[in-house]
């Protein structure tokens, strides 16, 4: 009887230190396993993609506001029209109302300024949703940049093809001869630039007057340029390929890819996750230092 005792005693207390699988903790089980699967590294960071923000239509030309996480991007409907738009971190999209037709944005992180390109000239978008003119041109202004120090602006002219450089707070403008067509116009904290002709990407050198063309990025798909904020310039072409670019010897390295097909415009946030606009949607990769699966793997 006594030893009947301590056998059920015994099988008690393992099952009291075992853990009760319900259908909710395997549930868990599966979705954590498929979370690990999923997991991407390179560029010294773990990737995990989270889930869709979906529009409808096509994003382009994105900026992020690294103090807000605002996400501005230009929304291209099926029509082919197009509006500015930011996406809060809230998920919720909101149309940015601007005089005119909304062209592309671009944000100045040092001096935490958001400029709209319109085809009536550059905007100030404020926290509280309004704006305030810039400056006015007789050109429509499809692409702005912005100098490290915030003083110079290079706006991107349509149908001109042509490109600005503003100055004296936007009461200076002349023209910029080396950059011939500022598509996609993007500028480096050591104030090189950078821009797209016909998908392929090209460097100015700051202080040079010829662009010279990017080694090692795809010669006709590429989506744009973006300067994270450890200042380190990236570019990624239609099929999610991400490269850093080294502007002195006007280079790239493939990193990795993110598996995303049909990529129209990229950018990171101050975290360095990183976000790619689809049709139909802006997917958001967040960056982990330290695999998010390591306790799981053991």
């Amino acid at each position: 009887m006594k030893s009947t005792i301590t056998l059920l005693l015994c099988i008690a207390s393992t099952l009291s230190a075992s853990p009760v699988m319900t259908r909710e903790s395997l549930l868990r089980q599966a979705n954590k396993e498929q979370f690990c699967s999923n997991l991407m590294h390179f560029n010294n960071y773990f990737y995990s993609r989270e889930e869709q923000n979906n529009l409808t239509g096509t994003p382009a030309d994105l900026s992020i506001h690294w103090k807000t996480g605002n996400v501005f991007y230009t929304l291209i409907s099926d029509e082919m029209k197009m509006s500015l738009q930011v996406l809060h971190p809230s998920h919720e999209s909101e149309t940015i109302k601007v005089a005119g037709l909304g062209q592309s944005s671009c944000v100045d992180n040092l001096n935490d300024i958001v400029y709209l390109a319109t085809d009536n000239g550059v905007y100030k978008y404020k926290d509280d949703g309004s704006i305030e003119l810039y400056t006015a041109l007789g050109e429509d202004v499809m692409y702005i940049a912005v100098t490290n120090d915030g003083t110079t602006m290079y706006i991107a002219t349509w149908p001109q093809n042509r490109v600005h450089r503003i100055t004296n707070d936007g009461q200076r403008q002349e023209t910029f001869m080396p950059i011939p067509n500022g598509h996609g116009l993007t500028i480096d904290t050591r104030n090189n630039m950078y821009f797209v002709a016909t998908k392929t990407s090209y460097v100015l050198k700051n202080g040079q007057t010829v662009p010279i063309k990017i080694k090692g990025l795809p010669s006709d798909r590429m989506t744009g340029v973006f300067v994270s904020r450890s200042d380190e310039v990236f570019a990624m072409d239609e099929n999610s390929n991400f490269y850093r670019i080294d502007a002195e010897n006007a280079s790239a390295m493939h990193l990795g890819t993110f598996n995303v097909s049909g990529v129209n415009t990229f950018g990171l946030d101050s975290a360095d996750n990183v976000y790619i606009g689809v049709k139909g949607g802006i997917i958001k990769f967040t960056a982990h230092e330290t695999s998010p699966c390591t306790e799981f793997e053991k």
